[in-house]
C-alpha cells in the first residue's frame, strides 16, 4: 500500500485534550508550527485476510522502509477559522527479487519533497462557550509538488535498466487532490477526553502515466493497462480514542485509541484504472504527550491487529478472464512509529 502520509499526529486535537488553564484553542492571529515524523517497515504480504508465509517466494517478496516528515504551520485567522500549510518530505527504500532478476535481492531508493497540502478548518461550535468539546471540519487542496516518477537502477533479466520505483516510495502521486477532514474532542470525565479524527483524500486523476517497475515485462503485465501504469488512488485515515491527563501541572497525558487507514478499490471521483494496492489496516494506537505552555510533544506506536488486501479492478478483470483467484495482494506494516513536536506563538 502507498506509504505517503495523511495525518502524522493528532495535532490540534492533542493540544485541546491536554487541558490549558485559559483555553484549549489557538487565539486569533496565533500561529502553531509542528514537525512530525513517521516510520514504517512493510514486509508482510496479505491476500484478503490471509497472512502469506514469510519469507515469501521471489514472486511476492518486497521489503519497504519509509521515513516520512511533515512540516506544518497553522494560522488562526479568527476565533473559529484557521488555515494550515503542510510540507511533507519522504525517504524510502524497497528491496525485492521480483522487480529484478528473481535470483538476487536488490534495493531501490527515492526521496524528496512530497505533495503540499493547504487546508482551511472551522470549529462548528462557539469556542468562547465550548471549552470542553467541539467539532472541526476541514477542506483543502493537495498540490502535486512531489516527484511521482523517481527512478533507480533495476537488475532485470535483460540487463540493467532505469525504471520508475514502486509507488510506495514515490514522494508524490502526480495528481491534484481534495482534502476533507473532521476532528472532534469531548471531555468525558475529570482530566479525561475522547477524541476522533478522520481524513479522506479525494484524487480525481485516474492515472499519472508513470509505469510500474515491472511495467515493461509482459510476464507481469499480461498486456493489461492496469498492470503497466500507476493509478492515483484516494486514501483515508480514521482514529478515535481517549486521552487522560495524568500530570496536569506538566501537561502530561497518555492515550489509547484505534486507527484505520487504507486505499479504496474505487475512488470517490474520477476513474479507477491503473495499478493500486487496495486494502486497509486496523491498529491499536497507544500514545503519550506533553503540552506545556507554548510547547507540545507526542509519540504514538500504532500496532496492527487486522489487515485486509483487496483486489483492484484489473485483478478482478484478470481473475474473471482466467477463472482463477488472481492478484489482490498487498503488504502492510506490523507497527508504526509516529512523533510530533510543536510550538505555538
Amino acid at each position: 500500500m502507498p506509504a505517503r502520509l495523511l495525518a502524522p499526529g493528532l495535532g490540534s486535537i492533542s493540544n485541546c485534550c491536554a487541558i490549558d488553564a485559559q483555553s484549549p484553542y489557538l487565539q486569533p492571529h496565533e500561529i502553531a508550527t509542528s514537525l512530525s515524523y513517521r516510520w514504517l517497515h512493510s514486509f508482510r504480504e496479505f491476500h484478503g485476510d490471509n497472512d502469506l508465509p514469510y519469507p515469501t517466494d521471489p514472486s511476492l517478496y518486497a521489503n519497504t522502509h519509509v521515513h516520512g516528515f511533515d512540516l506544518s504551520a497553522t494560522y488562526q485567522a479568527t476565533t473559529r477559522l484557521s488555515f494550515t500549510l503542510e510540507i511533507p518530505f519522504q525517504d524510502g527504500d524497497r528491496t525485492s527479487y521480483y522487480e529484478h532478476d528473481f535470483v538476487h535481492r536488490f534495493t531501490t531508493r527515492a526521496s524528496g519533497i512530497g505533495d503540499l497540502r493547504f487546508v482551511g478548518n472551522v470549529w462548528l461550535l462557539d469556542c468562547e462557550k465550548f471549552h470542553n468539546g467541539n467539532i472541526s471540519i476541514g477542506l483543502g487542496v493537495k498540490i502535486p509538488t512531489g516527484k511521482d516518477d523517481a527512478t533507480d537502477i533495476f537488475h532485470q533479466p535483460g540487463g540493467l535498466v532505469r525504471r520508475p520505483v514502486d509507488p510506495a516510495i514515490q514522494p508524490g502521486d502526480g495528481g491534484w487532490g481534495i482534502v476533507t477532514q473532521l476532528s472532534a474532542f469531548q471531555k468525558i470525565y475529570t482530566n479525561m477526553f475522547a477524541y476522533a479524527q478522520g481524513v479522506y483524500l479525494i484524487n480525481p486523476l485516474e492515472t499519472n502515466g508513470v509505469a510500474q517497475p515491472t511495467g515493461n515485462e509482459h510476464f507481469f503485465t499480461l498486456g493489461e493497462f492496469g498492470y503497466k501504469y500507476n493509478s492515483v488512488p484516494d486514501q483515508y485515515l480514521a482514529r478515535a480514542g481517549v486521552a487522560y491527563v495524568v500530570w496536569p501541572k506538566m501537561g502530561l497525558s497518555v492515550s489509547l485509541g484505534s486507527r484505520l487507514e487504507g486505499v479504496p478499490v474505487e475512488d470517490f471521483l474520477g476513474g479507477n484504472r491503473g495499478w493500486r494496492n487496495a486494502g486497509y489496516a486496523f491498529y491499536i494506537e497507544p500514545g503519550i504527550a506533553i503540552s506545556k505552555g507554548q510547547f507540545y510533544f507526542s509519540v504514538t506506536g500504532p500496532v496492527a491487529f487486522h489487515r485486509h488486501a483487496d483486489k483492484n479492478l484489473t485483478d478482478i478483470k484478470v481473475s474473471d478472464r482466467l477463472g482463477v483467484d488472481f492478484g489482490g495482494n498487498a503488504a502492510f506494516a506490523d507497527y508504526l512509529i509516529t512523533t510530533s513536536i510543536g510550538w505555538r506563538f
